[in-house]
């Protein structure tokens, strides 16, 4: 390597290691990131039987708000084991949404509905809005408007 080479090599090797040593650690990073405190979590109760999973999701708008989770903002599953679960939603932004959860007894991945439409599966959604006369509720009756930080929303499961 010649001369020139080897004090370019030099300095990127003093730069790489100066700024090793003045970044911050990631403890320190993360107490720096407000978004790290955001957790939105969804408490489910009501469940009656405790097989399966719950579905649940946040929609920040209508499109496939309630029954379409895969147009969800965010989504996760949680195994039912009791009376009640918790779906939990970290670094949540801040702003308006609609939470949609369904029990899903067999297994499939979706709510299955009957032939005009009606939930065959326990199902329920943030507001605990009730559904329409032929359909599901509304997002508009389903937002809430998340501010930041540690917050729970309660959703009663309905059993149709």
């Amino acid at each position: 390597m010649n001369s020139t080479k080897r004090a370019s090599a030099a300095l990127v090797a003093v730069a790489v290691m100066g700024s090793w040593v003045l970044s911050p650690s990631s403890e320190a990073q993360v107490n720096n990131d407000p978004a790290a405190r955001n957790t939105l979590t969804i408490e489910v109760t009501g469940i009656k039987e405790a097989n399966g999973k719950m579905a649940c999701a946040l929609f920040w708008q209508n499109k496939g708000f309630p029954r379409k989770h895969r147009r969800a903002l965010r989504r996760t599953w949680v195994e039912v084991k009791g009376d009640s679960v918790q779906c939990v939603f970290r670094r949540t932004g801040l702003g308006e949404y609609a939470a949609s959860v369904f029990l899903d007894k067999n297994g499939n991945g979706k709510l299955d509905t009957n032939a005009i439409g009606s939930a065959k599966e326990p199902w329920g959604v943030s507001q605990n809005a009730k559904s329409k006369r032929f359909g599901p509720p509304l997002y508009k009756d389903a937002r809430f408007d998340y501010q930041g930080g540690a917050v729970t929303i309660d959703i009663k499961l309905v059993y149709d």
